[in-house]
């Protein structure tokens, strides 16, 4: 008897545990190769040198109700360094509307993020950097780069480079999509 007890034991607690790992999210570099963030987690990323954020891919996981994040650099054509780089304050409000454009012409460089638990959302910060004569020009927005839950994968247009971000959150899906704002540029 006390054999036949053990090994109920043994699969209710295998079976536990296989639904408990069901319902967890992947690691990040599961979820999204080469992921440079966590779940839950605040994270600072900057690009280097003279370069720009190229790309922006993300994976929600809706048992943490969180994205993880990767970002992508690259050079921008003519331009051996900035004159200057700032970062913005908040540019949103948990489960507020986000309308960001850096000022001064200035191109994104850079993000910083924290989640809240409590409110299932992000905020952030934006890194701008700028050419003391750059101009912005012919600048246009995205349609939402990912609906609500689902992947994310943007990439700045050749010959554009990315000026803002824009989203909006949802408390039923407890995700936010994304628009960004990408313009051409004189030297």
């Amino acid at each position: 008897m006390k054999s036949s007890s053990l090994r109920v034991l043994l699969v209710v607690a295998l079976v536990g545990l296989l639904v408990c790992q069901a319902d967890a999210c992947p690691s990040p570099g599961q979820a999204l190769p080469g992921a440079q963030t966590t779940w839950d987690g605040t994270f600072q990323f900057e690009c280097p040198g003279n370069q720009v954020i190229r790309r922006i891919s993300s994976v929600h996981c809706g048992r943490t109700e969180d994205r993880v994040w990767k970002f992508g650099c690259g050079s921008v054509l003519g331009l051996s360094r900035f004159d200057e780089e700032f970062w913005s304050e908040w540019i949103n409000d948990y489960d507020g509307v986000m309308n960001f454009e850096c000022p001064f012409n200035a191109l994104v460089t850079g993000f910083r993020s924290e989640h809240s638990n409590r409110y299932e959302d992000r905020r952030w910060n934006v890194k701008c950097s700028r050419k003391y004569n750059m101009v912005t020009f012919n600048c246009a927005l995205s349609p939402y780069a990912n609906s609500f839950d689902d992947r994310m994968n943007y990439a700045v247009s050749s010959g554009y480079y990315l000026r803002g971000m824009h989203g909006d959150h949802s408390n039923y899906y407890e995700d936010r999509r994304y628009k960004f704002n990408a313009c051409r540029i004189r030297l």
